[in-house]
């Protein structure tokens, strides 16, 4: 009689051992698999299940793979695409968690991203891509620049 135990400690003692790969591409699929997963229950697709269990096959497939080379291959592909995409939600959501002291512009020359702290008045401003200098006057400079009129 075979136990239920023995796949699953051979597959640890394999993953523990440096066989198996569970790279980004992997833990991607999974990811997806159970969020489309859940995202099947709550819309009560469930004849629909059967097609999360597709990433998991490919994820499952890809880490018992022998062509260790070919999944490396697919994996950098995977990253060099996935990375732009995750730095640009990170850059957002750091961005709008430092929007009350930072400002955000271009630079008119090059279109270089800057910020500048919210409570300075006038600035002087070198993008540090191309080296364009000028001066910038945030929120702080036009209320003094108001007062000073009146």
């Amino acid at each position: 009689m075979v136990s239920v135990k023995n796949p699953f400690i051979n597959f640890f003692r394999k993953l523990k051992g440096g066989q198996l790969t569970i790279d980004e591409l992997s833990l991607f699929l999974i990811t997806i698999a159970f969020i489309t997963a859940i995202f099947m229950i709550f819309l009560n697709l469930n004849r629909f299940i059967l097609f999360t269990w597709f990433p998991l096959l490919v994820a499952y497939w890809r880490s018992f793979s022998k062509n260790k080379a070919k999944r490396a291959r697919e994996n950098q592909r995977f990253t060099n695409a996935y990375e732009p995409v995750v730095s640009f939600f990170k850059n957002t959501y750091r961005r709008i968690g430092s929007k009350k002291a930072y400002l955000y512009f271009n630079c008119k020359k090059c279109t270089q991203q800057l910020r500048i702290p919210k409570k300075t008045g006038h600035i002087k401003v070198t993008c540090p891509k191309c080296s364009h200098s000028f001066i910038k006057q945030t929120l702080r400079g036009h209320i003094n620049r108001l007062k000073k009129g009146q």
